[in-house]
């Protein structure tokens, strides 16, 4: 997946984010928010459709690749 398109909602976001590198404690929404919590919904949906866990924030740079 190269990149998620930018009208999609935070559900969708977060589905996307493990593929991206991107770990759960990376949400870019505010403790609190409604986007949050739409966000870290898709990222568990991920997860249970079998994408692989990213732990530490960024697993590698979302636009060069693996971190040097």
């Amino acid at each position: 997946m190269d990149s998620p398109p930018n009208d999609l909602d935070a559900r969708a976001l977060g589905r996307a984010a493990p593929a991206k590198g991107l770990a759960r404690e990376a949400c870019p929404y505010a403790e609190g928010t409604e986007a949050r919590t739409l966000w870290l919904s898709g990222y568990d949906e991920a997860l249970a459709a079998g994408e692989t866990p990213v732990t530490g924030g960024l697993a590698k740079h979302p636009v060069d690749g693996p971190a040097r």
